[in-house]
């Protein structure tokens, strides 16, 4: 096997005395080979003390796996299987941090589809197990991965057999045996004839297979699950209760329901029920709470290490007349995209709200980068075919320095004399001048290195050479970096980890929220992860689902339904839906209708946020896509909603604009006039989105997109166009001059060109009113919102 699959000969054979090596058969097989056999002298293991080292580790690990995850001794084979495999992917210092998987096979080993032993799992049944009524899946118990196979090797507690299978959906945050109706199963006597069949049993082949798990094996066929009955009554909560959780003891055999009917889940978001584990993450409140636990503990030891590190504050006696700040820990658990923990962030912040004004500190404004040039920067670096870096500041704010005096208590867990304060030095999470004084930082410090910010985005960064040009957007501490100067970008990396301290994120993937997905056709961009918390949040994971985020013709007013009795949820909800829109602008509308009533939410308008929530379910992994092959030329879509208010009759504006076939900016508001036509309002719907159209333009010229030519801007109002290219005014339109005069003047200087559409094919009618469901389809396909990446 060895000279077959890696073209090497074994020259020397070192083992113990065990009879089954000294037998004659197997000498003569190594004596036909050649091969040298070394044994250890009678009673002295340690000559052979690399094979009892690697078997002690190998040893170790199966029995932390075995009563971590509480699984009987019989399942040691597979925790052997499982440890050697995920050994093999750790590095060792040994071999220069360098895995095993990679000195054996000259790649490194891949990650993503590793899971927790012993957790909970539901594997897809074939067809012929279940009739039409039984559930698709069965609960199974995870216990490896195939060695000959792509997929999942799991412990099937009904047929008592295993499992292997791709098309696997786990619960980690559950260990298997937790569950009350299987635990009998795996702790009475039955056990012993888990494997009655002899092709069942653990294969003991010691060599493990590079098995490439790549994503295209994760690419689930679309499932289907028997729908139960629900309630339709809208569930109702009130603030301070927590989140619904699964239940203790889930029915036999009934996995998670997935109504979302996706052709292809993207590999990196098949976790889609991963989410209901942040139920079970427990974030601290107090000090207090949190000192008892020792992962927390650390998280606050790196912390302090890191401000002492940074000379945040000196301690010394509070000067006589100075006030003094408090502060406290913040506690959060940080998540990958897929749900899953990647590390526990205890962060010590400044309560600034009892700081005042011209005392404590001046001005406070620290820009950052606008989503629309977060989108407008991907679209550029996927038409052009730019690489995408991620970069994160640790401890961002403390590199700020305070011109003003500020004293803080010192923070709990530091061990100080009674009388000492804290002298800040830096700025510190909390404080009021804290973000100005890390950009003001951050700017001085990359100018030096020849960078300039663009006077339309302040966080947007931008040096050009004869080697290229190189992009950096700033949103606080975290940071993309594209362009087509790699050597220039791996200078910029140098220079910011010597300047500050850096995480070096790679390729972008996960960026405030937003999950990007790179392929050869361009980016795919979601946040599906955030939509999933959401819906945990608000106790929907299992509700029906809706086809339009609007019921059709429905119209909010300030006085329907009942008075909400504490409007916290609503308003924690709307502030979450507001920040998904980012990505989903086919709830931009139902966002902005029910975003006018946070002041004094109803019942109705809770019911609406509700059905926003269920439409999102079933179109829960909708994103942008941003093809490679998209022509970089602006054009835009204004309308407007005539009086559709019903309750002050004003109307709505909204628009759009799209960078070849990629939408990179949106809007749905409701105007601050009420218009006396329909005219009028679509008039000033095309003021607003002129003034969009003039700054895009200015920006992308930043980002090196050409803009000489005219940006067509398409709308269906033949009367609003005709205003707009006459200089005659009237009685009619005196009201609106200054918005006729700022739209033919850049008319005339050929920053825009009005075009007729009809309203069949206006984009921008998705974002001023409730649309029926084949027609909200059809704006979702032209915008290029798509549920999976082609």
């Amino acid at each position: 096997m060895i000279e077959t699959q890696f073209s090497k000969r074994i020259k020397t054979f070192r083992s113990d005395n065990a009879l089954k090596y000294t037998q004659h058969a197997f000498q003569a097989l190594l004596h036909s080979y050649g091969t040298v056999h070394h044994l250890t002298c009678p009673g002295t293991s340690q000559q052979n003390g690399r094979a009892e080292r690697k078997l002690r580790h190998i040893l170790d690990t199966v029995h932390a796996l075995l009563l971590s995850a509480k699984i009987p001794a019989p399942f040691w084979g597979e925790a052997a299987l499982h440890a050697v495999h995920a050994i093999n992917r750790i590095p060792s210092a040994v071999i220069h941090n360098q895995t095993s998987y990679e000195r054996l096979f000259g790649s490194p080993p891949v990650y993503h589809h590793l899971r927790s032993f012993g957790s909970v799992c539901f594997v897809l049944l074939q067809s012929h197990e279940h009739n039409k009524l039984e559930p698709r899946s069965r609960l199974c118990c995870f216990l490896g991965y195939g060695e000959t196979q792509k997929g999942y090797r799991c412990y099937d507690p009904v047929s008592h057999r295993l499992r292997v299978s791709r098309n696997v959906v786990f619960w980690e945050h559950r260990l298997f045996v937790e569950l009350s109706h299987f635990r009998s199963s795996l702790t009475n006597s039955s056990i012993l004839e888990i494997f009655p069949d002899e092709s069942l049993v653990p294969s003991t082949n010691t060599f493990d297979p590079p098995l490439d798990f790549s994503p295209n094996i994760f690419d689930a066929s679309p499932r289907q699950v028997a729908d139960e009955q629900i309630d339709d009554e809208l569930p109702h909560f009130e603030t301070g209760s927590p989140a619904p959780t699964l239940p203790e003891d889930p029915p036999q055999d009934i996995p998670p329901r997935h109504s979302t009917r996706v052709r292809s889940i993207p590999p990196h978001l098949l976790d889609y029920h991963c989410y209901t584990a942040l139920a079970t993450l427990h974030e601290p409140q107090t000090y207090r709470e949190a000192s008892t636990d020792p992962l927390w503990q650390i998280a606050m030891k790196e912390e302090l290490d890191a401000l002492t590190k940074n000379h945040t504050w000196d301690l010394v006696p509070l000067p006589p007349g100075q006030s003094v700040v408090g502060c406290k820990w913040i506690y959060k658990i940080k998540t990958r995209s897929n749900g899953s923990v990647e590390h526990y962030k205890a962060r010590l912040v400044a309560k600034g709200f009892t700081q005042e004004y011209g005392i404590d500190y001046e001005e406070t404004f620290a820009p950052v980068a606008r989503i629309s040039s977060v989108r407008a920067l991907l679209v550029v670096a996927a038409a052009r075919q730019w690489d995408l870096f991620q970069m994160d500041v640790k401890n961002a704010f403390l590199n700020g320095d305070l011109s003003e005096a500020v004293y803080m208590q010192p923070p709990p867990g530091l061990s100080v004399e009674s009388n000492k304060v804290c002298h800040l030095r830096r700025a510190l999470y909390g404080l009021k001048q804290a973000p100005r004084a890390w950009f003001a930082k951050f700017s001085s410090t990359i100018f030096r290195l020849g960078y300039t910010a663009s006077p339309y985005d302040s966080a947007l960064f931008l040096r050009r050479t004869n080697k290229g040009t190189i992009l950096l957007l700033l949103y606080v501490d975290d940071m993309i970096i594209t362009g087509n100067d790699l050597s220039g970008i791996q200078e910029l990396k140098d220079f910011l980890s010597q300047q500050f301290e850096m995480k070096d994120l790679g390729h972008l993937s996960y960026f405030l929220g937003l999950e990007i997905t790179h392929s050869t056709d361009g980016l795919y961009i979601t946040q599906a992860k955030y939509a999933s918390d959401l819906l945990s949040q608000a106790g929907l994971t299992e509700s029906k689902n809706v086809d339009t985020p609007v019921e059709l013709n429905a119209h909010l007013t300030p006085s329907g339904g009942k008075t909400l009795s504490n409007p916290s949820l609503y308003r924690r909800l709307v502030g979450s839906l507001v920040y998904l829109t980012v990505t989903r602008p086919d709830i931009s509308y139902a966002v902005h209708q029910v975003s006018q009533y946070l002041s004094a939410p109803r019942s109705t308008h809770y019911a609406a946020v509700l059905r926003i929530l269920r439409y999102l379910k079933g179109t829960i992994f909708h994103g942008l896509f941003y093809s490679a092959q998209s022509p970089l030329v602006l054009r835009a879509f204004s309308d407007a909603d005539w009086a559709g208010d019903p309750t002050d009759r004003r109307s709505t504006t909204g628009y759009c604009f799209l960078l070849g076939s990629s939408l990179i900016s949106w809007r749905s508001k409701k105007q601050t006039f009420v218009a006396r036509s329909s005219t009028e309002a679509e008039y000033r719907a095309l003021a607003d989105t002129t003034s969009e159209l003039l700054w895009l333009r200015w920006l992308l010229k930043d980002l090196g997109v050409s803009t000489s030519s005219a940006t067509l801007l398409y709308c269906d109002n033949q009367s609003a166009i005709h205003i707009a290219h006459n200089d005659v005014f009237h009685e009619r339109t005196k009201h609106i001059e200054i918005d006729c005069h700022f739209i033919r003047y850049h008319l005339v200087h050929g920053a825009l060109k009005l075009f007729f559409v009809s309203s069949k094919d206006q984009l921008a009618d998705i974002f001023t009113k409730s649309l029926p469901t084949r027609r909200t389809r059809d704006l979702i396909d032209n915008l290029k919102l798509v549920s999976h990446p082609p």
